[in-house]
């Protein structure tokens, strides 16, 4: 058995939106919408998860570019703060019962940090870092797309991740709301859970091993 200071360390992502956090970019479109006196579905029908989208969340335009971009797409004559007030209303509650799960003994007895992960921009990121401050420090750390300068299920993005706490992809333990996410990443290794509910997610943990400092 390896010595505890050279033993491979478990950790547990929590992907945030989703998970950690709830939230719905309807609110958004709708947001947008109140301010520029259109109709919701027309802003609905014009949205799109596009390339400068998928840039942005890898940090490689900043955000002034992407609102200009945003107001092509969705046809509306609002400046760039109505445009970054109706991106960050998309914001839900953070669950006690899984921020509790995350502090305790069937998490913190089986891994050595909770992570959290996500695919985001530097918008988004400052918002709910502010938003959620009170519950943050649960997670030991947070990684960021716009900041790694890539995007889960990405190999990068993992293999950043384990890099950076001194893991190995196969010691990465993946919780995230969609179920191509986590296909994704089992298929790389990471053992992976597509999270419905705290409840849920305690029995998929009870099917782990509960030493940390296995081979």
């Amino acid at each position: 058995m390896p010595s505890p200071d050279r033993r491979p360390r478990r950790l547990l992502l929590i992907d945030m939106g989703g998970v950690f956090f709830d939230y719905s970019f309807l609110k958004a479109i709708d947001a947008w919408a109140a301010a520029a006196g259109q109709d919701p579905q027309q802003l609905r029908d014009r949205w799109l998860i596009d390339a400068p989208f998928d840039a942005f969340e890898r940090g490689e335009i900043p955000p002034a570019v992407y609102l200009e971009h945003l107001r092509h797409l969705l046809a509306v004559d609002l400046d760039d703060e109505q445009l970054a007030a109706g991106w960050n209303a998309i914001y839900g509650t953070t669950d006690p019962t899984l921020l509790a799960l995350l502090a305790g003994p069937e998490v913190r007895g089986r891994f050595d940090a909770v992570v959290g992960v996500s695919n985001t921009n530097a918008l988004h990121a400052p918002f709910w870092r502010e938003l959620y401050r009170e519950d943050l420090p649960v997670l030991d750390a947070v990684h960021c797309s716009h900041e790694i300068g890539a995007t889960k299920p990405g190999t990068a993005f993992f293999d950043h991740v384990a890099a950076a706490h001194g893991a190995r992809r196969k010691d990465l333990v993946l919780v995230d709301d969609i179920a191509v996410v986590t296909d994704a990443a089992t298929a790389l290794g990471i053992r992976a859970h597509t999270y419905q509910d705290p409840a849920a997610l305690a029995a998929f943990l009870d099917t782990l091993d509960t030493a940390k400092d296995r081979s």
